[in-house]
């Protein structure tokens, strides 16, 4: 047999036309495979550069320096602003006792008091537990509402504790005073406790200048409890 004939057997004109189209197609399809692939390997590492390009310009390009002057306005030392230390323990205690602090008060000037509010919201973020429990109290009953229990008394908070429980959540105990309008005692004094969980949140680009004023320090109470103590 010769080029797939029997020996003396006549060549088939449409076989061979066939076997001609059919390695004419094979050849095309071939060829359109093989740059399907590498069109595809292109666009991929396209991507991958477009992507690098946008992460290299989110990034910052400038360094801040502090720049120390004395009385007269001149510059007595220049140097590049380091990155900010964890949170001191010291820092998250006060922060704690503050966040109770604010919570529970209740004073006649309306001012101080939407302060001590706000001051209590800067430490919640919205989709912690913590900010669904600080609502219920504070737009609570009369007997929770500071704004409405203004009316008729003041509340007064004597920090006594701050211990650390585990590295996220922390014990206060205090004493809370409940005065009438004339500063007269109504009842005894009572102990109160409670357990914060906090967290710590970072700076980032994306940090807006009011986060960074209300609560430069980035600690975020995450969930809450208090109970009387007998």
């Amino acid at each position: 047999m010769a080029g797939g004939r029997r020996s003396g057997e006549n060549e088939n004109p449409y076989l061979a036309a066939r076997r001609t189209w059919n390695e004419h197609v094979g050849s095309v399809v071939s060829a359109r495979q093989t740059w399907q692939l590498l069109s595809i390997l292109s666009l991929l590492i396209a991507l991958a550069g477009v992507g690098g390009i946008i992460h290299i310009g989110s990034q910052a390009k400038f360094v801040p320096y502090v720049v120390q002057v004395d009385k007269l306005g001149q510059a007595l030392a220049v140097a590049p602003a380091e990155r900010a230390a964890p949170a001191d323990v010291r820092v998250i205690e006060a922060s704690v006792a503050s966040f109770i602090s604010d919570a529970r008060v209740v004073t006649p000037d309306v001012a101080l008091q939407r302060k001590a509010v706000f001051r209590v919201y800067s430490m919640l973020a919205p989709h912690d537990p913590a900010t669904a429990r600080m609502n219920e109290w504070l737009n609570g009953t009369e007997e929770s509402s500071p704004f409405k229990r203004a009316a008729k008394e003041t509340v007064s908070i004597e920090i006594a504790s701050v211990l650390a429980q585990t590295p996220e959540t922390w014990q206060v105990d205090w004493l809370e005073t409940t005065r009438d309008r004339q500063g007269i005692v109504k009842g005894q004094p009572f102990r109160m406790r409670s357990l914060v969980t906090i967290y710590v949140v970072e700076p980032t680009p994306e940090t807006s200048e009011e986060q960074m004023r209300n609560n430069p320090l980035g600690i975020y109470v995450r969930d809450f409890s208090w109970s009387k103590q007998l």
